[in-house]
């Protein structure tokens, strides 16, 4: 992560105290963040997903590349301070450095979600529960060209998420 904070060098910094918002959810401001100092949560619909802690990493970046309004809050665990890129979208179009860190982000993402959902695969392929299913979703998830995608979920009894 120390290239994207060579990235960052020079841009301006946001100071955020111990509980304060960084990220609304739903809310499109067109920026992205990068962790120089400090821990964020990161959490959809009152759960929280994961805490983000390393310097140089990322916050905002999945709707800076979509375009979209971010689909979590991001809320400071402690005192931090993140680099500002305003124009999110632009940037990411007109900055290879950028995109390409972001790239590798995704990918490791997508890289350890893959891994697990094989995990589970092994594990209940034949049990004949839901989790049996694994093959098809991964199969989909492959397959996937989500660019008309809209997010949340499909079952009416189910809020989006």
């Amino acid at each position: 992560m120390s290239n994207v904070l060579s990235i960052c060098s020079g841009l301006p910094e946001l100071r955020v105290a111990r509980g304060g918002t960084l990220i609304e959810e739903g809310v499109r401001t067109d920026r992205l963040f990068v962790v120089r100092t400090g821990a964020f949560d990161v959490v959809r619909h009152e759960v929280r997903v994961t805490r983000v802690a390393e310097p140089g990493a990322f916050l905002g970046e999945i709707s800076a590349v979509l375009g979209s309004a971010p689909t979590a809050n991001v809320i400071a665990c402690e005192d931090s301070v993140v680099y500002v890129i305003d124009a999110a979208s632009a940037a990411v179009r007109s900055r290879p450095d950028l995109v390409f860190a972001i790239a590798q982000l995704l990918a490791r993402r997508l890289a350890a979600v893959t891994a697990y959902l094989v995990d589970i695969k092994r594990q209940y392929a034949d049990s004949g529960t839901h989790l049996a299913l694994m093959d098809e979703v991964l199969g989909n998830l492959v397959a996937m060209h989500p660019a008309g995608v809209r997010q949340g979920s499909e079952r009416p009894d189910v809020p989006d998420y």
